[in-house]
């Protein structure tokens, strides 16, 4: 396991251990309005909405019934994403169905992350991906994420206003794993090789986020009748790709894909209509779960039927976990039993999600190396270079600059889906001074100790790119810190889990030594793992965070008094300075090239001896 996986102070058993004996696999339970009990469950749901175009014709009350009971139930059964799976409306160029889709769908809004994908039907002209397009993008466009940390972006773009950015992605936590939701357009045209086009563009964003499992989604990839992939493109003039080719030249070749979700097919009769599900073997021989389902041509339109798709650690029988897919109506409260409504799969979380999106093996706190040892803490021997803050969706232009708690959470406030995250520096550990850690050592350990003042979900903590001070808001971060490799690293250094109140102690030895060797300090961001919120103590608190390093210095370069590993101008200048009494920030130790314990007019000659050509 790699050191910016590790973390200190965690239980002795398992997250699946835990959730195995608190009851996580007692078996299904009833799919009617819950009320909360202000406890998340142990499994979590990711919700899929099949073709609505019906309901948006009639203006029926099925839809705004299955977006209110997902708001409704959102916290009681831990819902962490909703994929809308094409045919939004039936009439694409009909303002009043879309009028009725927003206000559904609107409904999602700060409760949970949510996508939608364009269908046949979702176009101008029915069939004909060069008619207008501009009603689905106005209302369930890129704008309308604005502001959604959970959004990760749209493309491609081209400047071609009927086609640029009708596939979009999204990021999400659930069950201490980092997922992504890919959104294809119907039957996505283009090649993986060429990120200008829907095909590419998907591709690119599975090489940004290679450890996140991803489910896509696209409208049209299997059939019903016969079960199989599509083979055949149904789009006037044949542009884009069949789901068959998808699988080839995306989902087999992407280990990451362990789940492709669509609609648009209803070719068989009676109750296998419009359902349909596989198990695939990829390029890498695992498992991948395809899942059709589509009720348009049920009585009224498919009467609200929708999946539910709940993940369920400890629940399996022929491996650890398990997915169980249900099928229910909260219109009726009626749930569909027969085999092809309720299946599930068996499958190994820890294995299929990826090793750096699982929660970390819990590890006995490390002892502590040998070697010299600094520790920084606000207003302990004279340190005051931390600078931490809160940044918040729900009130993004206000700063928390003195805050003394910071919140780390995905629903703040409760039940709101706003998240707020946490900022983190710990200024000038690296120098020459006193207390420093010398430029060029080697970082051994490197912990960060918090003190927990309210237990929560716990955070995925990145390491920051950006500039930001302790007045930065979520506005002016851009709405949020993306780990998109641009403000933050996409690798989480470190996940901390469930957090119980108290001290907890995290491992940022990689990104401490990154700094000491050159990298750009910018701290750390906090970035939340659930709805459940965690409260820290900040540097204004009675116990302010503390960072403490074990290291062992570089080797000294005789006159290398700016530590940057050689003897030039800058050094002989800084030795001079010190000589003449002048403020000069410089190694002692390489400066005092004749080792007597003084640095005087003697280094200086010698400094400029050794600097040669560089002077």
């Amino acid at each position: 396991m790699d050191s910016s996986d590790r973390f200190e102070r965690l239980a002795t058993t398992t997250r699946r251990r835990v959730l195995k004996a608190a009851g996580a696999g007692v078996g299904l339970t009833a799919l009617g309005t819950t009320a909360s009990t202000g406890q998340q469950p142990d499994y979590w749901t990711v919700v899929a909405l099949p073709d609505t175009q019906v309901y948006a014709k009639e203006r029926t009350p099925y839809a705004k019934d299955q977006t209110q009971w997902i708001a409704d139930n959102a916290a009681a059964e831990n819902i962490a994403f909703v994929s809308h799976e094409g045919d939004v409306v039936d009439h694409g160029d009909d303002d009043a169905e879309w009028q009725y889709m927003d206000e559904a769908m609107s409904t999602l809004d700060g409760v949970v992350p949510y996508a939608t994908v364009t269908g046949n039907h979702d176009y101008a002209t029915l069939w004909d991906r060069n008619s207008s397009v501009a009603k689905y993008r106005e209302y369930f466009g890129p704008s309308r994420y604005e502001g959604r940390d959970w959004f990760g972006g749209a493309g491609p773009s081209n400047g071609d206003e009927g086609r640029d950015n009708l596939n979009t992605y999204q990021l999400f936590s659930a069950g201490g794993y980092d997922f992504l939701h890919l959104a294809l357009e119907w039957e996505p045209p283009g090649t993986v090789d060429d990120p200008s086009t829907p095909l590419g563009w998907g591709q690119s964003v599975l090489d940004q986020y290679p450890d996140r499992a991803t489910i896509l989604t696209t409208h049209s990839y299997l059939r019903d009748e016969p079960q199989r992939r599509t083979r055949k493109l149904q789009e006037a003039s044949e542009i884009g790709n069949t789901g068959q080719t998808v699988w080839e030249d995306l989902v087999s070749p992407n280990d990451q894909i362990f789940m492709v979700l669509c609609g648009h097919w209803h070719e068989g009769t009676g109750e296998s209509g419009g359902e349909a599900h596989q198990v695939s073997t990829n390029d890498a021989g695992a498992s991948v779960y395809e899942l059709l389902a589509n009720y348009q041509f049920r009585p009224n339109g498919g009467n609200g039927f929708m999946r539910r798709i709940e993940f369920r650690p400890g629940d399996g029988a022929d491996a650890p976990d398990r997915i169980q897919v249900r099928t229910y109506s909260p219109s009726t409260g009626a749930e569909k039993t027969d085999s092809d409504s309720q299946f599930g799969f068996d499958l190994d979380f820890d294995a299929r999600f990826g090793s750096s999106s699982k929660t970390p093996e819990p590890t006995e706190t490390p002892k502590t190396p040998d070697g010299p040892t600094a520790t920084f803490q606000q207003g302990t021997d004279g340190y005051s270079g931390t600078t931490d803050t809160m940044i918040r969706a729900a009130d993004p232009e206000t700063s928390y600059s003195t805050a003394e708690t910071l919140s780390i959470d995905g629903s703040d406030p409760e039940g709101s889906g706003s998240s707020a995250q946490a900022l983190l520096r710990f200024g000038s550990i690296t120098g020459t001074e006193s207390g420093q850690i010398p430029p060029g050592s080697d970082v051994k350990q490197a912990t960060v100790t918090l003190e927990t003042s309210d237990a929560g979900d716990g955070a995925a903590v990145h390491r920051l790119r950006t500039d930001w001070s302790a007045d930065s808001t979520w506005a002016s971060l851009d709405g949020g810190v993306q780990a998109d490799g641009s403000q933050a690293v996409a690798d989480a250094v470190a996940r901390t889990g469930a957090v119980e109140t108290g001290e907890i102690s995290i491992d940022v030895t990689a990104s401490v030594d990154a700094w000491v060797n050159g990298a750009q300090n910018a701290g750390w961001v906090f970035r939340p793992l659930g709805n459940d919120g965690w409260d820290i103590q900040s540097a204004d608190n009675a116990i302010p965070p503390t960072l403490t390093v074990s290291y062992t210095p570089g080797e000294t370069v005789a006159g290398d008094a700016d530590s940057d590993g050689d003897v030039d101008t800058d050094d002989v200048d800084r030795i001079q300075r010190s000589v003449a009494g002048e403020d000069s920030d410089i190694d002692r130790d390489a400066a005092d090239i004749d080792g007597d314990g003084d640095v005087d007019i003697g280094d200086a000659v010698s400094a400029r001896n050794l600097a040669g050509d560089d002077q």
